[in-house]
């Protein structure tokens, strides 16, 4: 429903307590309305480019719905928005300036009016945190192994890669080289796709989607691989190795095992991953809402956006890619 509708009721500020809208593209629909499903928060009113009120409507979420970010927010009288759209222009104009928070990763790092807050990463899962305790006694790390992996309605490729990217950045730090390979999806058909040729692959992070493998060479012998994929159930996991045995971390928890298999901790509660992964997001938006965010490593966010960039640039070119060389680019753009 359009909000200029003679039928549609369009609050405003002084209709009660500044709240949140949303902003959410197909991609990303289902991680959005399980978020605003989970948040304290008043919801004031939803919206997407290509989602019909129908189904923004399915969680029964009161308040109007939009068709233009730039309006929308203003006209339900939210103080801030929570985006779930790839496609997402920072630089674009918003009546009333308000606050923005992303279950979308940026596309490139752009100077804007105020920060665009990512919330829902790996990184500020419980299980994550629990573990940095258990890596503080596990000593070196040989390798790591990461699923990322997501459903539909469950966000884009890139975010998928994003999300991981972060956790290979937190742990063993910056990369050196990237050796990557992207397969698109099979089409509805269910006819092979043959192999991608470098001028089919997108041309942008945003357009990623199908299953992606890497292989992130780290200094001084740190080793990473990826599995990103936006065509599988929701899986998000770590597998750390070392003399010191096998960490894994899923969103909910952490198991040690040493080198025998003979374990060491192991904490895994039972719940549901995406259902977890949206009340971890509800969780941060909310604490950012009331000014209270928890106290948090820091993400640099122009190394992770560089990686994902080399990591498709390996992708067109089926060679190794060098992050620095491609954060250098992007810094001239």
């Amino acid at each position: 429903m359009n909000p200029t509708d003679t039928d549609t009721k369009v609050p405003s500020a002084q209709d009660g307590d500044l709240g949140l809208c949303s902003w959410s593209s197909n991609q990303s629909v289902e991680l959005a309305l399980g978020v605003l499903d989970r948040l304290k928060a008043d919801v004031k009113s939803a919206g997407g480019p290509d989602v019909p009120e129908a189904r923004l409507n399915a969680k029964d979420l009161e308040g109007f719905f939009f068709d233009d970010l730039r309006t929308g927010p203003s006209q339900s009288g939210a103080s801030a928005v929570l985006l779930a759209d790839r496609r997402f222009d920072p630089t674009m104009t918003i009546q009333g300036e308000p606050r923005l928070c992303t279950l979308e990763p940026l596309e490139r790092p752009t100077s804007v009016n105020q920060a665009v807050m990512q919330v829902g990463l790996f990184v500020r899962s419980d299980g994550f945190k629990a573990a940095l305790q258990i890596l503080e006694d596990f000593g070196p790390i040989t390798s790591l192994h990461i699923t990322s992996h997501s459903g539909e309605g469950q966000g884009s490729l890139y975010s998928r890669l994003y999300d991981a990217v972060t956790t290979v950045l937190t742990i063993l730090g910056g990369p050196d080289m990237i050796d990557a390979m992207l397969v698109p999806p099979v089409p509805p058909s269910g006819i092979e796709l043959s192999r991608a040729q470098p001028d089919q692959l997108p041309e942008g992070l945003s357009q990623l989607t199908g299953d992606l493998g890497a292989l992130i060479r780290c200094q001084p012998r740190g080793l990473a691989t990826i599995s990103a994929s936006d065509q599988a159930c929701w899986d998000r996991s770590v597998r750390i190795l070392g003399p010191s045995g096998t960490v894994t971390i899923d969103q909910l928890g952490v198991s040690w095992t040493d080198p025998t298999g003979k374990v060491i901790e192991e904490q895994s509660p039972e719940r549901s991953a995406f259902q977890t992964a949206c009340q971890q997001a509800a969780h941060e938006i909310d604490q950012w809402l009331a000014g209270q965010p928890e106290a948090v490593r820091e993400i640099d966010a122009g190394l992770a956006i560089a990686t994902c960039e080399a990591t498709r640039l390996s992708c067109r070119t089926r060679e190794p890619e060098s992050t620095e060389k491609v954060r250098e680019l992007l810094s001239r753009t």
